[in-house]
C-alpha cells in the first residue's frame, strides 16, 4: 500500500467515514501519523481511542488493520455471525435472532472470568458501500447502556484489503467499578482490536471459507 494510497483514504474517512456515528460524542477525524501508516504496512493494527473514552462508562475509538483478502472475503467475513466465537476472543455467543432485507438482529454475549455481558445489536448493510453499522437495540435483554458503531471496508490494489472499524460503548457504572480500571483498559484494547483478530481470523483458519 503506497504512502499516497493510505493519504487518500485518510482524505475520504476525515471527509465522514469514520466521523458519522461518533460525531456527536465528540470523535475527531481520523488521521495517520507516519508510524500508524508505517504499521499497517507491517500487517499489524492500529488503534486509536477516543480522548473522552474511559469517562463516566464510555468507550470509544477506531481501529485500522489490512487483511490479506479481497474486499468481498472480507465483506462475508463481517456477517459471518455464528464464527463471532472463533473470530473474537471472550465472545460466546453470536446468533442473528431475525433478518429482514440487509438488517440483522444479533444476539452477542461476552464473557469473562470476573463479568459478562449480553447485548442485541441491528446489523444494518450497505452492500454498495461495504458498510456494515451496529446499533443496540432497546427494549430487549441488554448489560450495556448503549453500543454504536460500523465496519467499512476499503478495497487495496493490491487485492488486499483495509478495514475500519468505529465503536463507542456506554456501560453502567457498576459495571465499570466491578472491572477496575486494569480489567478496563484490557477491554478497551481488545475492543479496538477488533481488525487484527479478523485479519487473523481470515488469513488463517478461515481463510477458505469466505473464497
Amino acid at each position: 500500500m503506497s504512502l499516497l494510497r493510505i493519504t487518500w483514504f485518510r482524505a475520504i474517512l476525515t471527509a465522514g467515514a469514520l466521523a458519522v456515528l461518533l460525531a456527536p460524542l465528540g470523535a475527531a477525524a481520523v488521521d495517520f501519523s507516519p508510524r500508524e501508516i508505517e504499521s499497517l504496512r507491517n500487517g499489524d493494527t492500529v488503534r486509536q481511542k477516543l480522548p473522552s473514552s474511559g469517562r463516566g462508562g464510555f468507550y470509544g475509538g477506531s481501529g485500522f488493520a489490512i487483511v490479506d483478502a479481497p474486499i468481498d472475503s472480507v465483506w462475508k467475513a463481517i456477517q459471518d455471525w455464528n464464527a463471532y466465537t472463533k473470530m473474537f476472543p471472550n465472545v460466546t455467543d453470536s446468533t442473528e435472532v431475525s433478518r429482514k432485507g440487509g438488517r440483522s438482529l444479533v444476539r452477542i454475549k461476552i464473557g469473562h472470568p470476573i463479568v459478562s455481558v449480553q447485548y442485541h445489536v441491528e446489523m444494518s448493510r450497505d452492500a454498495e458501500k461495504k458498510v456494515l453499522s451496529f446499533r443496540m437495540v432497546p427494549g430487549l435483554p441488554n448489560d450495556l447502556d448503549d453500543v454504536r458503531g460500523y465496519w467499512r471496508l476499503f478495497p487495496q490494489p493490491d487485492g488486499r484489503t483495509l478495514i475500519a472499524y468505529v465503536l463507542a460503548v456506554r456501560a453502567p457504572m457498576g459495571l465499570v467499578n466491578l472491572i477496575g480500571p486494569r480489567l478496563e483498559a484490557q477491554a478497551l484494547h481488545a475492543l479496538l482490536g477488533v481488525p487484527g483478530f479478523m485479519k487473523v481470523w481470515i488469513e488463517g483458519p478461515g481463510r477458505s471459507r469466505y473464497r
